[in-house]
């Protein structure tokens, strides 16, 4: 009916001059006033053509016809003898729509919701969209908690019939909580509920943490927390009855009290499998961990469910159900739950293949996999297969996607597909750099990791600083053997002048060596590793040595050849190498030479060294590293050559102390490094809603390097350390205090490391 009252008027609106009672018959038709649509395009939408005759009637429904295209403000029709003239005034075309002001919503947001009302570049403006723009964005904001938000659109007519719309929005600040109250609540005070909210009062932090602006999405996810918290904890009748927000008269607060009630607690009464089970009761028993006695909990069960469908899953049972049904006994307080399982028929995998591997062969992809063709399909094996093409040794696979096709006509049977997302392997570096322990640092690196699409590494690199100029060449098969044995060969040489390295006993070295090493992976973290090679080392103490570096060599003397004897595990649990979350990351690396003349170095270095991340409040992460290393001489040699000591000190170790100057020292006063290295950090990584790409850290650090084995006069500093991952690589920074310093140590307030690559 309103429809009907509005159309009248607009009808009555229009002009309509074109027939007598009577009418007339078409003759001919003229369209008037079009800017851009084409004549053709209005005749279409007519109800007339020409030959029909025309009334007041027919009139009528030409006037809603047109008015209903949006395309026109005005619409008149003429009669000139047998010709009927329609005359409009176009609706503007929009030409440009810029949006100001908004910081909170993003642009690409506003425009989708610009989008679904027709505003859009091209488009005919229909005015009285313009204040369901407003409306609707003005939502947006509520939305957010931004009560004080305001938007102003305008029009700005230009030529040729168009028009710009300029949206103006001042977004006012997001009202803040000055208090949640709940009540009805027994079992738990309001302080231990309040601890499960993300939303709270204003604080001494949250101008950082922004955890007092309100918005109503941020209250419907605390308050499902709570129900949450409720259910597992036995709660089953638990309820919201209501959850009522006011705001202060000048609506920059906001004021949320929440009205509950808790019911019982309610207690396993029981449990019952039901269905095909295909597991003994004794395994689902175990897997279900829920005992009668306990008090009932939401989490648990949904986790035995996810228990269950796992197993299942790995055999085969890849459209199984199961489902957890609980009786409700009110006047016990006890639920007994029913386990219902369905798990349909085993599925096999036909046929697996791969799409997008245009810079890798099958054959290398394939052999990552842990699902494979003919067996059940399992899948935990298929995101352990994912897993392991993203860590694949080419590291040329940034992400896998996987569709499963059924088999037609065979309904226990799929195809898989993975599609790989492939990155380049060949990489051509070069790098400068920036320490305040070597100066200025050039790297240069030339890595193909994927050779010929075979998955094999060849690299070359060569390194200079101020102390130290090195060059290696090798070569890896991550798969030298079917059983997934891996092998590298490489040829190194470096050399080493200690007297551009402050804090450090004045010598040079120059050693040249090659090397073969296998790797044996054992799990999908773990791998073994085993090598050997030629070593030459040649020692030059200067004219004026340190006393212990002449007496070194007047015993054992300056040119040194020998076998290497390489052996070592690793770990790499980690969620992610650059700004980890959690995980444990840790390795152990053994190194024994072998004489093969009186001019051998006999020794041999050991070390084990960890890094562990693990999220300890909300996005606060906790870090713990460690390091030790110990090494010693045998045969002939009744001490570890000095050359190759362990230093500490400075970024890495023991920050707040200058680089590698803890430990003995010589007659000069300089650092002879030691036998014995050890040094651990505890940490606290804060969050930052700013930016992904900066992380700040606060340490404390502790260690020092000894001559025989020892935990005496440790070095304790402690600080922050703020690491960024910018476009030119990771830059770090530390500001540090020692804490615990003895007498001749060398401190060091700041500390960095900058580094670019091209």
């Amino acid at each position: 009916m309103r429809k009907r009252i509005v159309l009248a008027l607009l009808i009555g609106f229009f002009t309509i001059t074109v027939c007598a009672k009577t009418g007339f018959v078409i003759k001919s038709i003229q369209i008037q006033g079009l800017q851009g649509i084409p004549k053709e395009t209005v005749l279409s939408y007519l109800p007339v053509q020409v030959g029909h005759r025309i009334d007041t009637k027919q009139s009528t429904k030409i006037i809603e016809a047109l008015y209903k295209t949006g395309f026109f403000e005005k619409i008149n029709l003429f009669r000139k003898n047998g010709e009927l003239i329609v005359q409009v005034e176009q609706r503007p075309i929009i030409s440009n729509i810029t949006v100001t002001g908004n910081k909170k919503i993003p642009t690409k947001n506003l425009m989708g919701v610009l989008k679904k009302l027709s505003v859009v570049l091209g488009e005919v403006l229909n005015p009285s969209v313009l204040e369901k723009i407003k409306a609707s964005l003005e939502h947006q904001y509520v939305s957010l908690g931004d009560y004080n938000a305001r938007v102003s659109i305008k029009t700005i007519k230009e030529p040729r019939n168009r028009v710009a719309v300029k949206i103006e929005i001042s977004e006012g600040k997001a009202a803040t909580i000055r208090q949640i109250k709940i009540t009805g609540n027994n079992a738990f005070s309001e302080k231990e509920l309040l601890k499960q909210f993300s939303l709270t009062t204003s604080g001494l932090f949250t101008f950082y943490t922004h955890r007092d602006e309100y918005s109503p999405e941020k209250l419907a996810k605390n308050l499902s927390t709570l129900r949450s918290y409720y259910m597992d904890r036995g709660y089953l009748k638990f309820t919201i009855n209501s959850s009522q927000v006011s705001l202060s008269p000048d609506r920059q607060h906001v004021y949320v009290a929440i009205h509950i009630t808790e019911g019982g607690q309610y207690k396993i009464s029981g449990y019952a499998f039901t269905g095909h089970l295909i597991l003994p009761k004794e395994k689902l028993a175990k897997l279900f961990l829920i005992k009668r006695g306990q008090v009932f909990s939401r989490k648990n069960v949904m986790f035995a469910n996810h228990s269950i469908m796992r197993v299942l899953n790995d055999k085969g049972y890849a459209n199984a159900r199961v489902n957890i049904v609980p009786k409700i006994n009110d006047k016990n307080k006890t639920v007994f739950l029913n386990v219902s399982i369905t798990p349909g028929a085993q599925v096999y995998v036909r046929r697996i293949t791969f799409s997008d591997n245009y810079k890798t062969n099958d054959n290398v992809l394939r052999r990552a996999l842990l699902q494979l063709e003919g067996s059940l399909l399992s899948p935990e094996k298929i995101k352990e297969s994912k897993r392991a093409l993203r860590m694949l040794p080419s590291r040329n696979v940034r992400n896998v996607d996987v569709t499963t096709t059924p088999v037609r006509g065979v309904p226990n049977q799929v195809d898989l597909n993975f599609k790989v997302n492939e990155i380049s392997t060949a990489q051509l570096k070069g790098g400068l750099g920036y320490s305040a322990l070597d100066k200025l640092m050039v790297m240069g690196a030339l890595t193909q990791n994927n050779v010929f699409g075979t998955g094999n590494t060849l690299s070359f690199s060569i390194n200079h600083s101020q102390s130290s100029n090195s060059a290696s060449l090798s070569y890896y098969n991550p798969y030298y053997t079917k059983s997934g044995i891996g092998r590298s060969f490489s040829v190194y040489g470096s050399q080493f002048d200690a007297s551009d390295v402050s804090d450090i006993s004045d010598y040079a070295l120059s050693t040249y060596g090659a090397s073969v090493g296998y790797d044996l992976r054992v799990s999908q973290d773990d791998s073994f590793q085993l090598g050997f090679g030629v070593e030459n080392d040649i020692l030059d103490i200067g004219s004026t040595p340190a006393t212990e570096w002449a007496n070194f060599v007047k015993r054992y003397g300056r040119h040194f050849y020998q076998i290497m004897l390489n052996g070592g595990w690793s770990h790499q649990g980690l969620d992610r190498t650059i700004f980890p979350t959690r995980g444990l990351m840790q390795s152990f690396n053994i190194s024994a030479s072998v004489p093969v003349s009186s001019n051998s170095l006999q020794y041999y270095k050991a070390s084990y060294s960890a890094n562990y991340y693990h999220p300890v409040y909300k996005n606060f992460i906790g870090e713990l590293r460690g390091h030790v290393g110990y090494g010693n001489g045998y045969g002939k040699y009744s001490d570890l050559p000095f050359f190759k000591n362990f230093y500490s000190g400075g970024m890495g170790s023991v920050r707040g102390f200058s680089g590698n100057s803890l430990g003995p020292q010589d007659s000069s006063g300089n650092a002879l490094g030691g036998n014995f290295k050890v040094d651990a950090s505890a940490g606290l990584v804060f969050p930052n809603p700013i930016s992904q790409n900066v992380r700040t850290t606060w340490f404390v650090d502790a260690g020092n390097v000894y001559d025989k084995v020892s935990l005496s006069r440790l070095r304790v500093s402690t600080g922050l350390e703020i690491d960024w991952f910018s476009p030119v690589g990771i830059l770090n920074f530390s500001f540090s205090a020692p804490l615990r310093k003895y007498q001749g140590d060398d401190t060091n307030l700041f500390d960095f490391n900058i580094g670019a690559s091209f």
